[in-house]
């Protein structure tokens, strides 16, 4: 690449992550680091032919190979001296540019487009304290939003996806490959009935195509759905008001989620993880008991009232 294509590709990325970072209200002192580490990548020819490259084919195919991706900037991240989280937030920023055009070409309203970006937000927090280091450490999760599967209505993130196995209930069948509303909660606050039930109203009407003559179908695995939440958690958790829309009915028991409770204090023994919130010293007591975590899978039939 000539010295006059790379500056003027420097500060088109500069300007964008000036842009998306504002928008997307990163910390000051995340986008005063990540601005730094661009700085370094055009340092770096390795890392620079990468995302480059990557940025001229996202622009033909959005369905291009991130993993590859991904990979390649993690092999090279300890010679450019740019941690891999970092250079993998990087390279989904500098993507963006495409994707809020994507939007704009298939009429989804802007709104819609920083909500779903701002899930980079979310992650860029947890990267932070999780491992001290701003990026995103979950960048496999990311893709769908750059394939614009996946979008932030309201409350909540949702993408169609095929239900695996069977279901039925209440005069409701699900056969597999029947098309169902996946459902994510993001880490950005307390649950709220009133936000949430209107995100679900969102969804509802975003993805309606998708149920025509057919009961629309919210699915949900998550943490947040583990059953025995009714017996440890306070009957005034907001946990327990999502819990009551949905038929569980499967669950798992382990401890994966617990980072999302306890973030890097999570493989601490029971009694020394700390107890700063009511989930917190619940979950404490819980483990402390001997008892295992786990997770829900279910199913919300929605109705429009």
């Amino acid at each position: 690449m000539q010295n006059h294509e790379t500056n003027v590709l420097k500060q088109e990325w500069i300007d964008n992550l000036h842009l998306f970072t504002g928008e997307m209200e990163y910390p000051q002192e995340a986008a005063e680091s990540l601005t730094q580490s661009l700085e370094q990548v055009f340092q770096c020819p390795e890392v620079l032919h990468i995302l480059t490259s990557a940025d001229c084919t996202y622009s033909e195919n959005i369905h291009m190979d991130y993993k590859k991706v991904l990979e390649e900037l993690k092999a090279v991240s300890p010679r450019c001296g740019v941690h891999t989280y970092t250079l993998h937030m990087l390279f989904f920023i500098i993507l963006s540019r495409k994707t809020r055009k994507i939007y704009e070409e298939r009429s989804i309203a802007p709104e819609i487009f920083r909500a779903s970006m701002m899930d980079l937000h979310w992650k860029l927090l947890e990267c932070r304290k999780m491992f001290g280091i701003w990026g995103t450490s979950v960048a496999d999760w990311q893709i769908w939003w750059f394939e614009v599967k996946r979008f932030a209505l309201g409350r909540f993130q949702y993408e169609l996806v095929p239900f695996e196995g069977t279901y039925e209930k209440n005069g409701v069948t699900l056969h597999p490959g029947d098309l169902v509303i996946n459902v994510h909660i993001p880490s950005c606050g307390r649950l709220v009935r009133e936000e949430y039930m209107k995100s679900y109203a969102m969804a509802a009407d975003f993805f309606r195509d998708a149920f025509t003559n057919r009961p629309m179908v919210f699915l949900c695995e998550s943490w947040m759905l583990f059953p025995e939440h009714r017996i440890f958690l306070p009957k005034t958790s907001n946990i327990l008001g999502f819990m009551q829309d949905y038929d569980i009915y499967k669950e798992e028991y382990n401890n994966g989620d617990l980072w999302r409770i306890f973030y890097e204090d999570y493989e601490k023994p029971a009694e020394e993880l700390p107890g700063d919130t009511g989930l917190q010293r619940a979950y404490r007591s819980w483990l402390m008991e001997g008892h295992q975590a786990g997770l829900g899978f279910g199913i919300f039939i929605y109705k429009q009232y």
